[in-house]
């Protein structure tokens, strides 16, 4: 399913990443579809889309396109007549019991819940979302997913996409979003200063920048965390990225302050 959005690579680096035992079994699974795709050209994409064409989502059928994934959830974009939204299918519930299905469809409602008490409120800053459990597609069988409002405007990644004048500038111009992003790390600091979880913001567009009608607004699309007691997220590069993350919002803070 998730094959046709990975980067192309010859067949001998697909097959050597699929032998790979230093790999997750996820990332192996990829390599192999990948290394099988270059030997029958087109296989992977022709799979999928009959995937999603053969599935058993419990609506009319819809225009169905895989966007995105990551290391926990498969994004689509679903073009409904009442609005497009995004469809994330949680692949940690992948081959579960109806209760594994409803247990985790709970934990990211509590995810969402918990970001929404960190970061809601007048600034508007979280993008709603529903939890559910739903037939899903074949050779996938039931899964644990998310619905949310697909946003139809110019996205970008504060850190990725702007140099440090430039995102200073962009609050100048827009106030608005001034205090959006100021509240937004005056709150990160509060969790990562704790020292127990903190809202895992280093994904590309997990805090995302949007331009709709010529202003910008800050949006968090996805409700993962980076958990301190855990061993899987205390990697050393994990740690070093999202603490180079943290000095730079310090920073940008410190700017926006002087605006």
């Amino acid at each position: 399913m998730l094959s046709p959005l990975q980067p192309k690579q010859s067949a001998f680096v697909q097959l050597k990443a699929a032998l790979s035992r230093n790999s997750p079994s996820f990332a192996r699974t990829l390599s192999m579809v990948g290394f099988v795709d270059r030997i029958i050209p087109g296989i992977a994409r022709r799979l999928s889309r009959w995937m999603f064409r053969n599935s058993h989502f419990p609506w009319e059928p819809v225009n169905i396109q895989l966007i995105a994934f990551g290391t926990g959830a498969a994004v689509s974009k679903l073009d409904w007549k009442s609005g497009t939204k995004v469809l994330r299918i949680y692949r940690k519930a992948l081959g579960k019991s109806a209760s594994g299905l409803r247990g985790m469809a709970e934990y990211y409602k509590k995810n969402y819940e918990m970001v929404l008490a960190w970061y809601g409120g007048a600034l508007d800053l979280v993008l709603p979302m529903e939890f559910l459990v739903l037939q899903g597609l074949p050779l996938v069988g039931p899964i644990a997913a998310s619905l949310q409002p697909y946003i139809q405007a110019e996205k970008h990644d504060i850190f990725e996409d702007f140099s440090d004048p430039d995102f200073v500038k962009l609050m100048e111009a827009n106030p608005f979003l001034r205090d959006q992003f100021l509240f937004f790390v005056e709150q990160t600091m509060c969790q990562w200063n704790e020292g127990k979880i903190c809202y895992d913001f280093v994904g590309r567009e997990n805090l995302m920048l949007v331009k709709q009608d010529g202003s910008y607004r800050l949006k968090i699309v996805d409700v993962g965390f980076f958990k301190f007691d855990l061993p899987e997220f205390n990697l050393p590069g994990k740690v070093a990225q999202i603490e180079q993350k943290i000095q730079r919002l310090k920073h940008l803070d410190q700017l926006a302050k002087s605006v």
